[in-house]
């Protein structure tokens, strides 16, 4: 018997949690400019690359309707998303990006979440990839998933105009609700015991722990653009 049911409301906790941590606290406490806008998509281009690699290293051990769940997940990525007229993420867009510009907290936990990824069990590498996009999640997060709290802290901050041309944010905002619930039905029946659930919620505590320390490196990185 699934025991999914069971540990969603303490992962859902878990999520909730995460906006209460020092580093989501000064992420969203800095102030906005411009160019600390810049700063932090420059550093979310990569992150998003970073997401598509680990969703692939998942798929390639998951079982076939797994496999399905994460291509139905990835074509908005990948391919084409109708919200956003083109695909999440594309080549010209880190052709645009200087590398060397990321910060050593960010490159840290991108390397951190590939770890998790290759090497972990595919349940939970799965739960690594899915539990940040749970924590943008509208109907899960109150007060709202971290895009939906970037975009209105960019609205406030800098006014609706400026805060328009990061459309990737505001469709995150809404795309990754539907993402996360792609995987409830996958949870519901992989959770199949005590040991698949004290992994899940494992992988949850530690992918936050890992979120956490590249939130907080994007806040440093950003509160030191003059």
């Amino acid at each position: 018997m699934s025991q999914w049911l069971e540990i969603r409301p303490r992962i859902d906790e878990m999520v909730n949690q995460q906006f209460d941590s020092p580093e989501f606290k000064k992420l969203l406490a800095v102030p906005l400019t411009p160019e600390r806008v810049r700063v932090y998509r420059h550093h979310m281009t990569y992150y998003g690359a970073n997401r598509r690699d680990c969703w692939a290293f998942v798929s390639g051990k998951a079982p076939l309707e797994v496999k399905r769940a994460i291509w139905e997940h990835e074509k908005d990525e990948l391919i084409h998303d109708p919200r956003m007229g083109r695909a999440h993420v594309r080549e010209e867009d880190l052709r645009e990006r200087d590398e060397s510009l990321l910060v050593p907290g960010a490159k840290a936990a991108f390397y951190a979440w590939l770890y998790c990824a290759r090497e972990k069990p595919w349940l939970e590498g799965l739960v690594y990839s899915h539990i940040l996009e749970r924590r943008n999640n509208n109907a899960v997060v109150k007060g709202g998933g971290l895009s939906e709290r970037w975009k209105r802290k960019q609205q406030t901050e800098l006014g609706i105009k400026e805060a328009a041309k990061d459309f990737q944010t505001e469709v995150h905002a809404v795309a990754d609700e539907e993402h996360s619930d792609l995987f409830e039905p996958i949870f519901a029946r992989y959770i199949d015991g005590t040991a698949a659930a004290a992994a899940v919620v494992a992988a949850t505590r530690d992918c936050l722990v890992i979120d956490r320390a590249f939130r907080g490196a994007l806040a440093n990185a950003i509160a030191d653009v003059e």
